[in-house]
């Protein structure tokens, strides 16, 4: 780690180390050259002897290089000195979007809206410039203290027009993955649409579509799955969003937005229209009841994931601080380990090497007949001849270019007889084992684990393993019929007890506030919808309330940004904004609100506020007449009365009681209502003598 101090190229004096990440530390430092603040990203010494780790941090600045958008973080230098490897960049105060998201949960969709433009502004930059990001994330993607979003981290970017295959040490991250990369297919750049779709539906929703226990079955969900509707979770999400969103994720690239200009516009439009019907998908048409996968891209799945998955597992022991802290975790390649973990697996490797030899050795002495009897040599010989034919059926055996897959049921309960007929049914056979204590002579056996959870992708025609045992007095009741509990989640309380009623459940009813579910619908329930459990089970359906009571927050003084998210802290939505002067609060933070601080009121209530323009700048409006005609007859006096009128506003510039000719010309210079045109009257004697016409200049105080 660099000491605060060090000065690099001559020009980057380091002040404070600021984050840390999976390959790289990150520094503030300051530019004595261009007196500025960057940040400075420094390969670990670690890693300097790596080329592979190298390589993909010069990419990092080579990709993004030439790019100069306010919304990616920009690259200003990077250099090699005495074994130190940096990339100079815009230093960005703020947070990840990740850690956004975490710390104020889902996003309004206004919020959520502006986010995605600015990501999508920034992504079409890159794509102008044949240049795929290939690993969108909330980890990559950056929230300024001003709201500004910068993408970051082009460390897997690749040009369009290059290597457009996905390796497994640019898997990025699987839970944002699209189907191509997952599979290790061609990435262009409606591949970063798809991640962006993700990404937008975690910001209005606060969770990620897929999820699972490991990368391979996360990577088949992006392969298989459809994403279930935001609007599912929360109804408020305008509809149009949620279409945007699904048109972002669908499974093939041809049905995606095209490119990150066409998605803005429609982004654009759910601020005019949430609800409008502009969202266009081309159907796809999909006839199979069962899921169809080629064996192959599954393979390749596994294959390519199998190092993500191993450091998943490493991530999943860190603390969330350090999580947070870590955006660089998808650089590592992972095929280059640590040298400990190097020496480990040579270690592995060496013995398994050995011991392979040692059995081929056996197996040899064993053909010579040299390790046995002669009473076995007949025994050996025909074991000999078996295990040598068989490589031979398997290699003239043909390969099944697709398989075919089904959903395993929940067998959990049932006897062996309805287990066998319910796999049966689906193409499956089981493979049935016995509990301790248990065997096929017991009369009472019943299912008691199976080696796939109800709803995992199982292939047709596989053999699955089911453990029976003894029904004990855990399982009195298994014997009775078994129905799956309905889910109810967005139903109404009316709906949802006629429909459980109807499936032989019976019903118990809680209630609670909620902030997403109108009163009277079903905010969730327990056990969950698709449980396999006894006819009369009861299930317990929790129903809103409606929203419960929130306290309006202070919102004077801060920007339009913070008031929202201060607003939806508290369960508040940001009504009306509008805008009026003032020489007390800055320019763009609010002035006054709609509902005073303190006040108690339901959340969802929308707050509206007044933005300040800033001190209204002071005019006064100039002009001048000059009258030389002469009203009087010679020796004669009298009143004079000149009136300004512009509009309907007049006002007297001129009046005295005696006046003759020798005051004239007359030059009256006066100040009037407004900039333009005016009409200035002549009264002599008070009657109207003579109207002249004026222009009138704004004049700065």
């Amino acid at each position: 780690m660099l000491q605060k101090g060090t000065i690099l190229a001559g020009r980057y004096e380091i002040l404070e180390h600021i984050g840390s990440g999976g390959m790289a530390d990150v520094y503030k430092a300051r530019c004595h050259k261009l007196n500025r603040y960057v940040a400075i990203k420094v390969l670990r010494r670690e890693y300097c002897d790596n080329e592979s780790f190298v390589r993909k941090f010069t990419v990092e600045a080579q990709s993004t290089a030439g790019l100069i958008h306010p919304n990616i973080v920009n690259i200003y230098d990077a250099g090699n000195e005495e074994g130190i490897h940096y990339i100079v960049m815009e230093l960005a105060e703020g947070m990840t979007l990740k850690r956004y998201i975490r710390r104020y949960g889902r996003l309004s969709a206004r919020e959520t809206v502006d986010f995605a433009i600015q990501i999508a502004s920034g992504l079409q930059a890159a794509h102008e410039h044949h240049i795929i990001h290939r690993d969108i994330k909330p980890q990559n993607i950056l929230v300024s203290d001003s709201g500004t979003i910068k993408v970051t981290d082009f460390g897997i970017a690749r040009a369009a027009t290059g290597d457009d295959t996905i390796s497994s040490s640019a898997m990025g991250s699987v839970r944002y993955l699209s189907p191509e990369q997952a599979r290790g297919g061609y990435a262009d750049e409606r591949s970063d649409i798809y991640s962006l779709g993700i990404t937008i539906y975690e910001m209005a929703t606060g969770k990620v579509p897929f999820d699972g226990e490991n990368t391979v079955a996360i990577a088949l969900m992006h392969l298989r799955d459809e994403i279930t509707p935001p609007r599912c979770y929360f109804p408020d999400i305008p509809s149009s969003l949620e279409k945007i969103i699904l048109k972002c994720t669908m499974k093939q690239p041809e049905q995606r937005y095209q490119s990150a200009a066409e998605l803005i516009l429609d982004l654009q439009k759910v601020f005019l229209s949430p609800d409008g019907n502009y969202v266009y998908v081309n159907p796809l048409v999909d006839d199979s009841p069962t899921i169809q996968r080629n064996t192959e891209d599954i393979e390749k799945i596994r294959k390519s994931l199998t190092g993500t998955e191993r450091k998943r597992d490493v991530e999943k022991n860190r603390s969330r601080a350090e999580e947070e802290g870590d955006e660089e975790e998808d650089y590592k390649d992972d095929a280059s380990m640590n040298p400990k973990l190097e020496k480990l697996i040579l270690v592995i490797t060496i013995v398994f090497g050995v011991l392979v030899a040692c059995i081929v050795f056996y197996l040899v002495g064993n053909s010579l007949h040299l390790f046995r009897t002669s009473s076995n040599k007949g025994t050996t010989q025909a074991a000999v001849e078996t295990t040598t034919e068989a490589p031979k059926e398997a290699t003239t055996a043909s390969k099944p270019e697709e398989t075919k897959y089904t959903k395993m049921p929940n067998l959990i309960g049932l006897t062996k007889n309805a287990a066998e007929d319910e796999m049966k049914a689906l193409g499956l056979k089981a493979d049935f084992a016995y509990e301790d204590g248990s065997s096929s002579a017991d009369s009472d056996l019943i299912v008691k684990k199976q080696q796939y959870n109800k709803g995992d992708a199982v292939a047709i025609d596989s053999t699955v393993k089911i453990t029976l045992g003894k029904k004990d007095s855990a399982d009195a009741t298994t014997t009775a019929e078994k129905v799956e509990v309905p889910a109810m989640v967005n139903y109404t309380e009316k709906k949802a007890e006629k429909e459980l009623t109807k499936a032989g459940l019976k019903v118990k009813k809680a209630y609670a506030t909620s902030d997403t579910v109108k009163e009277g619908y079903v905010i969730k329930q327990s056990p969950k919808g698709g449980t396999i459990v006894n006819k009369g089970f009861a299930v317990t359906i929790t129903i809103s309330k409606g929203v419960g009571k929130t306290t309006v927050p202070s919102l004077i003084g801060v920007s339009q940004s913070v008031a929202e998210r201060e607003l939806n802290q508290v369960g508040l939505k940001l009504g009306t904004v509008s805008y009026d002067y003032s020489g007390e609060v800055g320019v763009g933070d609010v002035i006054s609100q709609g509902i005073e601080s303190g006040t108690s009121v339901d959340k969802g209530t929308k707050v509206s506020i007044v933005l300040s323009l800033g001190e209204q700048e002071s005019y006064r409006y100039e002009g001048s007449v000059n009258i030389e005609e002469q009203p009087f007859d010679e020796g004669a006096s009298g009143s004079v009365k000149l009136v300004l009128k512009q509009d309907s506003w007049e006002s007297t510039i001129y009046s005295k009681s005696s006046v003759s000719n020798d005051d004239f010309p007359l030059n009256i210079t006066f100040e009037g209502d407004r900039e333009g045109g005016g009409t200035v009257i002549m009264y002599v004697n008070g009657k109207q003598y003579n109207t002249y016409s004026v222009n009138l200049s704004a004049i700065s105080d």
